[in-house]
C-alpha cells in the first residue's frame, strides 16, 4: 500500500471508463489490455465505501439504477464485463473500514441479478469467484448463467477449479457435472482453471494484535482446528506437506513441520506456533494446496467446462503466482505426447491459449487467418 497508494494519487487521471480507456489510449502499450469492471469499484462509486461495506444497507432503486448505468457506460467503452468477489477472505488495507470485506462481498444478490440482466444483453460477461467458505452459491452464478425459458444464456466464469487436497473428492465430478447442466439449461458457464500445481509459500505470520499465539487457549483451539477433519477449509491441515524453505535455524530447512513435531514428540500445530514466535517472519515455508495429482490436472485441462487462465498474478506478486502457466501448459501437453499418454493435440492445447479464448472472451485475437492481427 505504501508504494500503490503515492502513485495512484501522482497519476491516476480517470473517474469513469470513459477516462480509464482514453488514459490507456495515451500509451505505447506493447501488451493487450482488457479490462472488466470492477464491482466493488462500483458499489463505492454509488454507495460510498461505507454503506458499500454495510451489510445491512440494501441499495434503493435509485442506485441501483445508477449502477445499471455505469455498468452499461462501462460497456460502450469496450470494457468486457463485470468482475466480482463473493469470497469474504479478501480484506480491505487503509485507515477506512479496514479488514472489511470486499465491497463486492456484501452485495445482496439482487444487486446482482440486475446487473446480471445488462450483461445478459450486451451479450458480455460476469467473472466472479464464489463464496469459499459455504460454496452455496455458485448454484446462484450457474442460474443466472442458464438460458431458460426463452432468456439468452449469460456467459459466466468462476475462480477456479482444482484439485483441491482439503477436498480430493470434488474437482473429478464438478467438470463432467458443469458440461451436463451446460447442456441441459444453454448456460454458457465455464470455470477457469490452472495447469500447474497450485504451490503457495508464506514467511511466518503477521500476528493481530486481538491474538497471541502464545496464550494456552489460543493454542487448544489451535490444535483442535488443525485435527478437525470436516468443515470448509482449503488449506489440508497437512503438516507433513508444510516445508521449511528458509529459517535462521539452518537445522530445520528442507525438513517439514510434521517431520520435526514427530522429532520432538510434539503436536505439530504447537511446533508450528513455536516456530512462528521464534523467527518471526524469517521463517519461510510452502505447501501445495491443490493440483497435486497430475492425472487430476490432465482431465481439467482437458475439460471442455473449463477455461485456461486463471494465474493469479493479478492479485499475488510472491508468494503465488503463475506468470509462465501458459508455457507450462505446453510443457504438459508435449510430455504427455512423449510418454504415451496423450492429454490433447499440442495444436488443440494452442488453441486453448489463444483462439478459444479470444472467442469466448469476445476478443479479437488468437486466430490465424487472412486480414486477422496474425496473418502470415
Amino acid at each position: 500500500r505504501e508504494h500503490v497508494l503515492p502513485l495512484l494519487k501522482e497519476r491516476k487521471q480517470w473517474n469513469s471508463a470513459q477516462e480509464y480507456a482514453a488514459f490507456l489510449d495515451q500509451h505505447p502499450l506493447g501488451p493487450n489490455i482488457c479490462s472488466f469492471l470492477g464491482h466493488s469499484d462500483l458499489r463505492v462509486a454509488v454507495l460510498g465505501l461505507e454503506r458499500a461495506v454495510d451489510a445491512a444497507h440494501k441499495p434503493s432503486e435509485a442506485e441501483l439504477q445508477r449502477m445499471e448505468s455505469l455498468l452499461e457506460e462501462a460497456l460502450d467503452e469496450g470494457l468486457l464485463g463485470l468482475s466480482s468477489m463473493t469470497n469474504p477472505w479478501d480484506k480491505l488495507d487503509g485507515d477506512r473500514e479496514r479488514s472489511k470485506s470486499l465491497p463486492s462481498v456484501y452485495a445482496p444478490w439482487r444487486e446482482y441479478a440486475r446487473l446480471n440482466k445488462v450483461l445478459r444483453r450486451r451479450q458480455r460477461i460476469h467473472q466472479g469467484a464464489p463464496n469459499l467458505v459455504t460454496k452455496i452459491n455458485v448454484l446462484a452464478f450457474l442460474w443466472d448463467s442458464m438460458g431458460l425459458w426463452l432468456r439468452k444464456p449469460l456467459k459466466t466464469t468462476l475462480i477456479t477449479l482444482m484439485d483441491a487436497k482439503a477436498d480430493p473428492w470434488l474437482a473429478p465430478i464438478l467438470g463432467p457435472l458443469t458440461r451436463l447442466a451446460n447442456r441441459l439449461t444453454q448456460a454458457d458457464f465455464r470455470w477457469q482453471t490452472l495447469p500447474v500445481p497450485f504451490e503457495t509459500y508464506a514467511d511466518g505470520i503477521v500476528e493481530p494484535e486481538f491474538i497471541d499465539v502464545r496464550d494456552p487457549a489460543y493454542r487448544q483451539q489451535f490444535r483442535q482446528d488443525v485435527d478437525k477433519r470436516f468443515g470448509p477449509r482449503v488449506w489440508h491441515r497437512d503438516f507433513d506437506d508444510a516445508w521449511i524453505v528458509a529459517c535462521p535455524d539452518a537445522s530445520v530447512v528442507g525438513k517439514t513441520v510434521g517431520e520435526l513435531a514427530r522429532t520432538r514428540q510434539q503436536h505439530p500445530g504447537d511446533l508450528f506456533l513455536d516456530l512462528l514466535v521464534e523467527h518471526g517472519p524469517h521463517l519461510r515455508w510452502r505447501t501445495v494446496l491443490a493440483n497435486h495429482r497430475p492425472e487430476v490436472v490432465a482431465k481439467l485441462v482437458a475439460e471442455p467446462s473449463t477455461l485456461i487462465g486463471f494465474a493469479d498474478s493479478g492479485a499475488h506478486i510472491r508468494n503465488m503466482a503463475f506468470y509462465n502457466f501458459a508455457l507450462r501448459f505446453l510443457k504438459l501437453v508435449r510430455d504427455a505426447q512423449a510418454t504415451g499418454t496423450p492429454v490433447m493435440p499440442l495444436e488443440k492445447a494452442i488453441w486453448r491459449l489463444t483462439g478459444e479464448l479470444g472467442e469466448w472472451f469476445g476478443v479479437d485475437a488468437g486466430l490465424l487467418a487472412i486480414g486477422k492481427r496474425a496473418d502470415l
